[in-house]
């Protein structure tokens, strides 16, 4: 009875029929995980069809992706697709679980494109503009149009306008804490609003704390040049390792010498795997958990991955993930070596 309640949520879901209501219920329904098989088949279906990917689009599933990740459960769940087929689109989101989002690349990878809406003739008075405003919150690692990333930690959320990122500015907007890691763009900076806050970039990596339980926005720099300030006044322009930090209510600031790697220490309890080859991988695993890591097959250096592990996963965790996705074991020797086997990516 839930199998077929769940498929007749699902299609809804697909079609954007479902109420607010019916989507928590098959949210919750995915998060279970009994209906894996039933994904993973849909997927597949998908990928079959040159039109029917455009059924799901990035959004509905990231949302699925992001319910999922927001249940912290036992064990990874993959849905695990076909690498070697080829296609003209890749898909853009996989459901993983453990507070973990997996996007894998043997080869080729697989995304589900934007979805498209034929241009239609009004008949009637136009309606209201569509929202096009992106949001997304709680820690996790997000990736912008410009190939700029943003690191949210925990309580924060970040917006775009996806209709007006990039036109002239590229423009977000923060509340909480995040790291960025900007893409150099002369033509158009990179602006963040945290209140009446503005930081302005080009291209650099900078924190910004604007957590609510404190009386001051911190921005602080690791890489580059940042200017701060509002509308009517510059507060100054910092370089690594120095930082602004501005009062919300007054308006008043201080700049100070500070440690941007101190600033940041909270990044260190998250791992971030940002489209590695499995070499790069190791490496920061290694150094993350202070073990030796050595792969057996080189082949296995050619896969790449792109995970983020942002609630202190433990070793053991960490690898059985990532070796069941790319079709490796993992064990350790009399030392506590890692020891990585497989048959690799071509």
């Amino acid at each position: 009875m839930q199998q077929k309640k769940f498929e007749e949520l699902f299609e809804g879901y697909l079609q954007n029929n479902l109420s607010d209501a019916e989507q928590q219920q098959m949210m919750e329904i995915i998060q279970q995980g009994k209906h894996d098989d039933f994904l993973k088949e849909k997927i597949h279906d998908m990928l079959r069809s040159d039109y029917v990917t455009d059924v799901m689009d990035k959004k509905q599933s990231d949302d699925i992706l992001n319910y999922i990740l927001s249940k912290p459960q036992n064990e990874p769940k993959v849905v695990d697709l076909n690498q070697k087929r080829r296609r003209k689109v890749v898909l853009q989101s996989l459901f993983a679980a453990a507070s973990i989002a997996l996007l894998i690349a043997l080869g080729n990878s697989f995304f589900f494109k934007t979805k498209t809406v034929p241009t239609i003739a009004p008949e009637a008075p136009a309606v209201a503009a569509q929202n096009t405003l992106i949001d997304f919150s709680g820690k996790q690692l997000v990736h912008l149009p410009d190939g700029s990333t943003v690191l949210l930690n925990d309580n924060s959320t970040l917006k775009y306008d996806q209709n007006s990122f990039g036109s002239k500015t590229r423009e977000v907007t923060l509340t909480g804490e995040a790291f960025f890691d900007i893409k150099h763009n002369a033509q158009k900076p990179f602006i963040v609003h945290t209140g009446k806050i503005q930081t302005r970039v080009l291209g650099t990596a900078f924190n910004i704390n604007a957590q609510n339980s404190s009386d001051n926005i911190e921005v602080t720099v690791a890489r580059g040049k940042v200017q701060v300030g509002h509308l009517e006044k510059v507060y100054g322009v910092i370089t690594p390792n120095q930082q602004i930090k501005v009062n919300k209510s007054t308006l008043s600031f201080e700049q100070n010498n500070v440690s941007a790697a101190i600033v940041t220490e909270w990044k260190s309890n998250y791992l971030i795997l940002d489209d590695l080859n499995m070499a790069e991988a190791a490496a920061l695993i290694a150094q993350k958990y202070k073990v030796q890591i050595l792969i057996s097959n080189e082949k296995i250096k050619n896969c790449r991955i792109t995970a983020s592990f942002l609630n202190e996963e433990d070793l053991d965790h960490v690898l059985k993930v990532i070796s069941s996705v790319i079709e490796t074991e993992y064990r350790y020797d009399k030392t506590g070596t890692v020891i990585l086997d497989g048959k690799g990516c071509e």
